[in-house]
């Protein structure tokens, strides 16, 4: 019954969302709103009825039920390797206008017939703590479109920086950080790669499934494949040191990302694609 009622749950976030984060495919940057936003991540372990085939029918059923305005998107992501700090589950991602527009998709869904059908319906496909789950704010200060290289199926890589805050700098010491980073990323030969960044910002309760994972901020960057984000790690190498220097008087991250592969289950501008798994 837990179960049902946690997929149900995830039924209701992913009713109202966004993050690569959360941009529509025919936004342009002259448009771009960087946020913030609210996301919400709930851990999603696999069922003994997960193939690629199952959760497409899974991701079809559920894109058929109604979806609310305020969800901007929806993303998932599977592991590509083991001892990840926040586990090694795969991550169903929402992102919404603002936390009371989650709350209230929330409070619409539980109890609803055709969720409680689907849930029930899909329960061994996922299993996802919707009870537990993880609260951020998001900024992406550049659009998804920048520099081109989207993919019709849906997916992108996805690595992740845990983070930490330095001394007594904090949250906005960091966002004014950012129009530097981003100056620098903008002005990278970068084009055809999809890459764009987001920076979230902690606000797990203690009922979150991963509170106690110590992490500040996470780094999240996005791009339309591996190899494609091997060239933007490379432009970071090779021309990012001024930058680096002046994040280090702010914060600190781990030696290596958390990597995945990622997918797109649902933007707001683009509510007829479906991904492919």
């Amino acid at each position: 019954m837990k179960k049902h009622y946690n997929v149900l749950i995830l039924v209701a976030l992913t009713t109202a969302l966004i993050s690569c984060s959360g941009e529509s495919n025919n936004s342009s940057e002259s448009n771009h709103n960087p946020g913030p936003y609210y996301v919400e991540f709930v851990s999603c372990e696999k069922g003994s009825d997960y193939s690629k085939e199952s959760l497409t029918s899974m991701i079809k059923a559920w894109r058929a039920l109604a979806v609310s305005d305020d969800l901007r998107g929806s993303f998932l992501y599977e592991p590509l390797n083991d001892g990840y700090a926040f586990g090694n589950s795969m991550w169903w991602e929402l992102e919404w206008e603002d936390k009371n527009a989650a709350d209230n998709a929330w409070n619409d869904w539980q109890g609803n017939d055709e969720t409680s059908s689907w849930a029930e319906e899909y329960s061994e496909v996922l299993n996802c703590d919707g009870e537990g789950r993880n609260a951020w704010d998001i900024l992406v200060p550049i659009s998804s479109q920048y520099f081109d290289g989207s993919n019709d199926s849906g997916y992108f890589y996805s690595q992740y920086w845990n983070c930490s805050y330095k001394d007594n700098a904090g949250r906005q010491d960091l966002e004014n950080f950012l129009p530097l980073h981003s100056a620098k990323i903008k002005s990278s030969p970068l084009e055809g790669t999809g890459y764009h960044y987001g920076v979230y910002f902690d606000r797990r309760s203690e009922q979150a499934s991963h509170s106690e994972v110590d992490v500040a901020h996470i780094w999240g960057e996005w791009a339309s494949s591996r190899e494609a984000m091997e060239i933007q790690n490379k432009n970071f190498s090779d021309n990012f040191q001024d930058v680096f220097e002046e994040f280090d008087k702010i914060g600190s991250c781990a030696d290596s990302p958390d990597t995945y592969d990622s997918w797109v289950l649902y933007l707001r501008g683009d509510r007829d694609s479906m991904p492919v798994f």
